[in-house]
């Protein structure tokens, strides 16, 4: 998902912490260039980036042009908007804020939204702060056609933070409290409005903080300020739709990143213990007792290749796909300006050439 661009731009004046040396060149590297340039031209994207770390060594490689204006090639600092990739953060930000004790798993959302009105959104009155993590909460989507009639109107105009939930104010519930699953973007908008309310300071600010800052992610940005050139513009059906994207600031797609960065965020998280404690680490991608495959802010799944945990993300001319696999210590990584049209996942050919069939 989405929201509107702000957010000092670039983080200036962090300093990258290292990404450790490679131990060697990662298995078919040569094949990873065509396997992504492939796969663009299977997809009719028009560019992207494919980063793989870990023990075995680290490869990024690119394709593809930025912007088709300018006809800048994409390279390894091109900025993408990553959608609900950035759900992760925002889960690792109020999951912070847990372990400070600012907030609790169990405390009523009510009790932790402050002055935000909550009356006519169904279940906010009884969910719970794992509810939200976990979207068992059944709160409904504000994604609604309003709120897609509104954002083509003027994406610079919508409402900010917490107020988008009036979009879904009136709709039915998706189901019970707790007792079943349904991905809502709400559920995030929520979180990153208590995120705000706990730390007493604008969202953007937090994840700066509590997450850009720690991980080192000094190329990635809460929104994007669209005369900025390391960005990559996103590409549908009516063209450039980059402006729906970088307007988005709430809790539920908040990001625009460069794989790089990712890459610092995912090993901060779940290899080095930078962000989060290894009792909520682990905690964070403990199944759902409605989900097997959804954690704390975080996709689960096992495949012929092991235990993943990650996120993807998909919005109007931007893709993401970012994925760890704790027993390999190996992240996978692919940002993309365009939207694929089949359902193929160039992470599992990447997976496949790495791993082994």
């Amino acid at each position: 998902m989405r929201g509107l661009a702000l957010a000092a731009a670039v983080l200036l004046g962090l300093a990258l912490l290292p990404i450790p040396a490679a131990a060697g060149p990662v298995a078919g590297s040569d094949r990873l260039q065509r396997l992504l340039d492939r796969f663009l031209a299977d997809e009719e994207l028009d560019g992207g980036v494919l980063l793989v770390s870990g023990p075995d060594g680290r490869r990024v490689v690119v394709s593809g042009i930025a912007d088709r204006r300018g006809k800048r090639p994409v390279t390894e600092d091109t900025r993408f908007y990553v959608a609900s990739v950035g759900k992760m953060a925002t889960a690792v930000a109020v999951l912070q804020q847990v372990e400070e004790g600012l907030a609790a798993l169990d405390q009523p959302v009510r009790e932790l939204a402050g002055d935000l009105a909550l009356g006519r959104l169904a279940n906010a009155g009884r969910a719970r702060l794992v509810h939200l993590l976990d979207h068992s909460s059944g709160i409904p989507d504000y994604l609604t056609d309003a709120y897609a009639e509104d954002e083509a109107a003027g994406p610079d105009r919508l409402p900010r933070g917490g107020a988008l939930l009036a979009y879904a104010h009136g709709e039915p519930a998706t189901g019970p409290v707790g007792g079943h699953y349904a991905y809502s973007n709400s559920n995030y908008v929520l979180l990153g409005h208590i995120a705000s309310a706990r730390d007493g300071a604008p969202f953007a600010q937090v994840l700066q903080r509590r997450v850009l800052e720690r991980a080192g992610m000094a190329s990635t940005s809460v929104g994007a300020d669209p005369r900025d050139r390391s960005l990559a513009h996103g590409y549908g059906e009516e063209g450039d739709v980059s402006r729906r994207s970088w307007a988005a600031t709430t809790g539920d797609g908040p990001l625009v990143a460069t794989a790089g960065d990712l890459e610092r965020f995912v090993f901060a998280l779940f290899r080095d213990g930078r962000l989060l404690g290894p009792a909520m680490v682990k905690r964070m991608q403990a199944p759902s007792e409605n989900e097997e495959g959804q954690g704390l802010g975080v996709a689960l799944w096992k495949d012929r290749w092991g235990r993943g945990v990650g996120h993807d993300g998909r919005y109007d001319g931007f893709e993401a796909d970012v994925r760890y696999y704790p027993g390999r210590r190996t992240a996978l990584i692919f940002l993309t300006n365009g939207n694929q049209q089949s359902d193929d996942a160039l992470l599992d050919a990447v997976a496949a050439e790495l791993f082994g069939k």
